[in-house]
């Protein structure tokens, strides 16, 4: 009798979970997560060092009297918003978040460029 109650109680216990499914996404290997983690980090890094570039380049142009007046007070303008932009690639990176990493990154592309431009160099 026993036996038979615990079986039944064991039935409504798991008739009442519901379906085992797999996680949507699960990497085929390791390897692969670290592949992509490697470029992750070099997409960040590669962000860093345009930014500190950029940055260096304009602010020898201010130095060297080049960038004066409304081209400095744009130079600050577009600092202040491509140091935003790296912020938060930093932050994308940390939080995991690959959708919002990419965008962060897009983003802080376009401003370093738009920061770039005040040298006259396009970078290419």
């Amino acid at each position: 009798m026993k036996r038979m109650i615990f079986a039944i109680c064991g039935a409504l216990a798991l008739a009442s979970c519901g379906a085992v499914t797999a996680p949507a996404a699960i990497p085929p290997s390791p390897s692969t997560l670290a592949d992509k983690t490697v470029l992750d980090e070099q997409g960040a890094l590669a962000a860093e060092l345009a930014y500190k570039a950029a940055r260096l380049a304009v602010e020898t142009g201010v130095d060297a009297g080049v960038i004066k007046g409304a081209n400095a007070t744009r130079f600050a303008a577009l600092d202040s918003k491509a140091f935003a932009a790296l912020q938060t690639v930093r932050a994308a990176y940390r939080a995991g978040n690959a959708t919002t990493y990419s965008a962060a990154l897009t983003q802080a592309r376009a401003a370093i460029s738009d920061l770039l431009a005040l040298t006259g160099k396009t970078g290419a």
